[in-house]
């Protein structure tokens, strides 16, 4: 059983900042796998740079993968003169705030308004050469560490917080490969409940100094 009261250590040296840095990675993996983020930001730039007009989205895909990832958004929409305008964004799926690409043509005849695509940074150009099954296999690496310390400290019958430290760093490092995956929202939720139900309990019974988890 966990006793709450003699938790403490685990608590403030584990529990709690691994569980604050769960809920960041799990509202960041909600920005990268939903699109409307970037669908907002696209549309406040069009109505921005075209007030009035009526943009309708006729493609939206996802591009590149890792740290590269972006939403490539397709609009449409009519001038007041008749002529056909045709708009096409990247977004960037991290920071979708960012428009890191952008290609507005008007038709009738041709006539780009606008035209800007930024180069790639050097982490993009670095993660996008990674494969997937790369972060499978750091992820795997990642609960084989955790299993080893939890059954080091369930040994050794005490928490200190060092063990908190580590074990914190390394769920948020397994969130954050999760989050580059991009798994099942509910996995990424259950997985920081069971880890900190295990953390609580790892060293709580026996090895204690003077009622409290040795420091």
């Amino acid at each position: 059983m966990i006793d709450l009261r003699k938790s403490s250590l685990r608590i403030k040296y584990f529990a709690a900042p691994f569980l604050i840095l769960s809920i960041i990675l799990l509202w960041n993996q909600w920005r990268v796998s939903s699109p409307d983020p970037a669908l907002r930001t696209a549309r406040e730039y069009l109505e921005a740079k075209f007030p009035g007009a009526k943009w309708e989205l006729g493609k939206c895909a996802l591009v590149g993968q890792g740290l590269g990832k972006k939403w490539r958004l397709e609009f449409s929409s009519l001038q007041r003169d008749g002529r056909r305008i045709q708009a096409n964004l990247l977004v960037d799926r991290w920071v979708p705030e960012r428009i890191v690409g952008r290609f507005v043509l008007v038709l009738s005849p041709p006539q780009i308004v606008d035209g800007q695509w930024n180069n790639p940074t050097f982490l993009e150009r670095l993660f996008s050469k990674v494969s997937r099954e790369f972060f499978f296999a750091a992820g795997f690496l990642f609960l084989v560490l955790q299993i080893f310390w939890l059954y080091r400290v369930h040994g050794r019958g005490l928490f200190r917080k060092a063990d908190g430290a580590i074990l914190a760093v390394l769920g948020g490092a397994l969130m954050l490969i999760f989050t580059v995956l991009e798994v099942h929202p509910g996995f990424m939720i259950a997985y920081p409940l069971i880890l900190t139900f295990l953390g609580l309990a790892a060293g709580s019974t026996g090895g204690k100094a003077n009622g409290r988890d040795q420091e």
